[in-house]
């Protein structure tokens, strides 16, 4: 009987003994690599604030993440900001990420939830046609590039700097004269006058 009694007792000892070793190696565990980000977030101002145990500070919002350094427990840091689990702070003077439910932050908890995007309603297309408008030119206002041909004054006419009646005079051209005209523009003529560029209204030309 008391054999019985003993063998039960050094099976509840051992059961106990593996529970608590279980128990620590979960602790131990969560103090050096508890790092991983929760799905809450915390809308909390910029502040300095507490680490609740041992914790890794990494480099980027992932356990995969290059190690900064570890924030021991009640250790303070610069809190920046809450993004769905990972809290950005102000490690050493350089930006790193801890697992939010390791530190002590003073704030609203909200759902990890985020609102869902709402579709654009696209736009309509118009059904109205629009009838494209028509650009009417006069022959006085086309302009056209002419191969360089030489026309004759059919009358005396001025030869004048720019395409304006009130530019300067360069000269006349007598009627039957001859001259080099270059192209043609808004009813002017650009022609080489004694080695200059002039303008004659074209209606005063002729290539006969």
């Amino acid at each position: 009987m008391n054999n019985v009694m003993n063998r039960k007792s050094t099976k509840m000892v051992a059961a106990a003994g593996l529970a608590l070793t279980l128990a620590f190696t979960t602790v131990g565990a969560g103090t050096i690599h508890a790092d991983a980000a929760q799905t809450t977030k915390y809308v909390a101002k910029p502040q300095m604030v507490t680490a609740k145990s041992d914790v890794k500070v990494r480099a980027g919002e992932s356990t995969k993440s290059k190690v900064l350094g570890i924030l021991k427990k009640g250790e303070k840091v610069y809190f920046v900001k809450d993004d769905y689990g990972w809290s950005k702070v102000t490690y050493k003077g350089k930006t790193g990420y801890v697992g939010t439910r390791y530190l002590n932050i003073p704030g609203k908890q909200v759902d990890s939830k985020k609102a869902p995007v709402k579709k654009a309603t696209p736009a309509k297309a118009s059904t109205k046609k629009v009838t494209p408008t028509k650009k009417t030119t006069s022959k006085a206002q086309a302009s056209k590039t002419v191969t360089a041909k030489t026309v004759t004054a059919k009358t005396a006419v001025n030869v004048r700097a720019s395409q304006s009646k009130t530019s300067k005079v360069l000269g006349v051209l007598k009627k039957g004269e001859k001259v080099t005209v270059v192209k043609e523009s808004r009813g002017w003529s650009q022609v080489t006058y004694k080695g200059k560029t002039g303008y004659v209204a074209t209606q005063f030309l002729s290539t006969k």
